[in-house]
């Protein structure tokens, strides 16, 4: 019993996020490839780049994640 009540929680709530969830990801794929056409060019940008993405890494804030997903 309780187990079908988590798949259909489950399920509902992927069906709800699954499309801000694609949307995250398409966003992030195209920040990467910007990122990567810059790497020979522009290599202080990119590590200035990947200083920024490591500091979002190390401060992550479950809240902050699930602002983000409401957002989108």
């Amino acid at each position: 019993m309780f187990d079908e009540i988590t798949e259909k929680l489950l399920k509902s709530t992927t069906a709800l996020y699954m499309p801000k969830l694609e949307e995250l990801a398409k966003v992030r794929a195209s920040e990467l490839a910007i990122v990567k056409d810059k790497v020979r060019t522009s290599p202080e940008e990119v590590e200035a780049w990947f200083d920024g993405e490591i500091r979002k890494v190390t401060n992550v804030d479950a809240k902050d994640l699930i602002e983000q997903i409401k957002k989108v």
